[in-house]
């Protein structure tokens, strides 16, 4: 019933599949147990995961259904991409979304992670200035921080012509990660989020690993029918970071043997977004019994 539905509302749209499938997972959050199995726990970037399956960024930007999320089998959740100033039809902002991080009680149930980026009329030289501000606004609420180098509209730090700015907002993440982690006594780790589909992966690599980030998150959209490609890439970048940092792999996982094939590649984590909107909120229990 639920593919058919989400089939159906997929003609008017994503964004009619997406909140079909927001509403699907507040109902079924109402319904199910909440016995994600022991064994499935993983430790990962020094945190403890109840369950290797997570809701990736996009689908919950300001945090609303990360209550209903740990019933359904979820491990963890990452929400965002938080910018500092609210924009149209993209988010409301650090400020909307601190609000709603703060009404959730501590420790969180499953560990909860905030992409961040930067506002598409920010000025280059002024990139890092807003990843700042967004881990300093939001360093209290999270349990982990992806730093999202791409914006669709705007600059993207995968490019070559912005390795300069690339470099200056890592080293700026990093030094405020160390700055933050000294005042408040609160340690919390820092992923960066590449698309395997835009810029030099390698270059990238070196990055990340220069700079001593706590884990990558393998992101790229998989149209179905190239899940071997995700595979591959998966496999390559697992092979250069010879288990140095952990890899979060999110972007076409529809299934559980998808998701099985992720692990068994090189990711220690998975996050799903297109899978749930096309075959419901269950698919993550499928996928916990199979891994």
């Amino acid at each position: 019933m639920y593919s058919w539905l989400s089939a159906a509302a997929s003609r008017f749209g994503a964004p009619h599949a997406r909140k079909l499938a927001v509403s699907a997972i507040r109902l079924a959050a109402s319904l199910a147990p909440a016995d994600t199995p022991p064994s499935l726990r993983r430790e990962v970037m020094g945190l403890s995961f109840p369950g290797p399956v997570g809701l990736a960024a996009g689908f919950d930007k300001h945090g609303e259904l990360y209550p209903s999320l740990p019933r359904l089998g979820f491990g963890f959740a990452e929400i965002g991409s938080v910018i500092p100033r609210p924009e149209s039809h993209r988010s409301c902002g650090m400020d909307t979304v601190t609000a709603i991080l703060s009404q959730y009680p501590r420790p969180h149930p499953i560990p909860l992670g905030i992409s961040i980026s930067m506002n598409r009329t920010t000025p280059p030289h002024l990139m890092s200035d807003d990843y700042l501000a967004c881990l300093e606004r939001l360093w209290e609420y999270a349990d982990y921080f992806a730093i999202n180098l791409g914006v669709r509209a705007g600059p993207d730090l995968h490019m070559t012509e912005h390795a300069v700015v690339l470099r200056n907002v890592l080293t700026a993440a990093k030094d405020a990660q160390a700055k933050f982690e000294r005042i408040t006594g609160l340690h919390r780790p820092l992923a960066v989020k590449i698309d395997r589909n835009r810029g030099d992966t390698a270059s990238l690599l070196s990055c990340v690993q220069e700079f001593a980030f706590d884990g990558l998150i393998l992101s790229g959209d998989v149209e179905s029918g190239a899940e071997h490609h995700a595979l591959d890439m998966l496999e390559q970048v697992a092979k250069m970071l010879n288990d140095r940092i952990p890899i979060i792999s999110v972007g076409g996982i529809r299934t559980p043997q998808d998701a099985v094939d992720r692990l068994s590649a090189g990711a220690a984590l998975i996050q799903l977004y297109s899978g749930i909107v096309e075959s419901g909120p269950f698919l993550i229990r499928r996928i916990n019994s199979r891994i």
